[in-house]
């Protein structure tokens, strides 16, 4: 964007509007009483949403502090579960301010301006959006392969049915958990008030009579390994600070493909046997630029995580047939797709023995 859409710019809507109203140094600081422009800026508070929201919004400014938009407990989980030491001041503790900070956002950073991660900018003039916009707030962080999936963007895989057919935004499924809940947690699968396909689709849990291969398979499989298609895997980044000082990231070509595994996080909520897999983008040695063996128990986590990919479909090459997917070794997680230093790491997902074909 360029300079002079970053800033303010005289609106008489945004003026008749409750923030409008309040005048510009309730929120920002500065003095409205000087007239020299750099006395009247003394103080001013560029993003005053990343703390002072809650003089009004309260309850929803307290309950995001702890989300995982707000914070930065989703990495520290992830790093703390492969045995690093995310305590103030250590090698992963710089690796955190350094390259994930950008990436959390402040109440403004959805309601009214772009991320930092995209440089910032205002989306509607300096208008407060209830809703966030798909374009230019969800999608700018959530892009790569979230956004790519959902919208039709990587070459040969359709657009996610809700979007083809509903033209859903992302909030229309994403609402209350974007505020979190009111706790920590280590994932978003962590987070009680995560949508849920059933949310909307209860028939499909209810009339089963009428689709057997839901009446079988509902409490073994998630909903999106029959109902999802290839999505994008990324196996290794590493992050350092480039010749001009700068925090950078490196990571291999990414991989379109589908893979079937065993569930990591079985529960009463998930009891599925068998879900779809993606592989994060980390490996052991995504550190190194900051220090030796940062994680000294790499291989407790699997690299092969819980996936929702955004690419519904109601017909996939899986479902066409019972032995699609029967016997169908391309599908499934093998020890044969796990690099050899991951295998330990995988164990638990790794599909060892494929469900038997039934001939039809």
């Amino acid at each position: 964007m360029e300079v002079w859409e970053k800033v303010f710019v005289k609106d008489a809507k945004f003026l008749q509007s409750t923030h409008g109203k309040v005048g510009c140094v309730i929120c920002h600081g500065g003095d409205s009483q000087e007239e020299d422009k750099e006395l009247a800026h003394v103080g001013l508070v560029i993003d005053p949403s990343d703390g002072d929201c809650n003089t009004c919004h309260k309850d929803v400014a307290q309950t995001h502090d702890l989300s995982l938009h707000g914070t930065l407990s989703g990495f520290e989980s992830a790093l703390e579960a492969r045995g690093g030491d995310v305590s103030e001041g250590s090698p992963l503790d710089t690796v955190l301010e350094n390259h994930c900070q950008e990436c959390h956002t402040s109440c403004g950073q959805c309601h009214v301006s772009r991320p930092d991660e995209l440089e910032g900018g205002l989306v509607s003039g300096h208008k407060f959006r209830a809703t966030p916009s798909t374009q230019y707030n969800c999608v700018a962080c959530h892009g790569a392969r979230v956004g790519a999936e959902y919208l039709g963007e990587n070459e040969g895989i359709p657009a996610d049915v809700h979007w083809t057919q509903e033209t859903m935004l992302c909030t229309a499924c994403h609402s209350q958990e974007l505020h979190g809940s009111g706790e920590l947690i280590e994932s978003r699968y962590h987070n009680p008030d995560m949508v849920k396909c059933e949310d909307c689709h209860e028939d499909v849990w209810t009339n089963t009579a009428d689709n057997p291969q839901h009446e079988q398979h509902l409490s073994d499989l998630s909903c999106q390994v029959c109902h999802s298609v290839a999505y994008k895997n990324c196996y290794g980044c590493h992050v350092a600070i480039d010749e001009e000082g700068m925090p950078c990231r490196t990571s291999e070509p990414s991989v379109m493909q589908f893979e079937i595994g065993y569930n990591p996080l079985r529960s009463s909520e998930r009891p599925f046997k068998y879900v779809v897999l993606r592989h994060v983008p980390t490996c052991a040695g995504t550190c190194d630029y900051y220090g030796d063996a940062l994680f000294p128990n790499f291989n407790a986590v699997s690299t092969w995580k819980y996936a929702t990919p955004h690419n519904i479909q109601l017909s996939t090459p899986q479902n066409e047939s019972c032995d699609a997917c029967h016997g169908n070794l391309e599908l499934f997680l093998t020890e044969e797709d796990i690099r050899p230093e991951e295998k330990a790491a995988n164990k638990d997902v790794v599909v060892d023995e494929l469900p038997e074909t039934v001939g039809k």
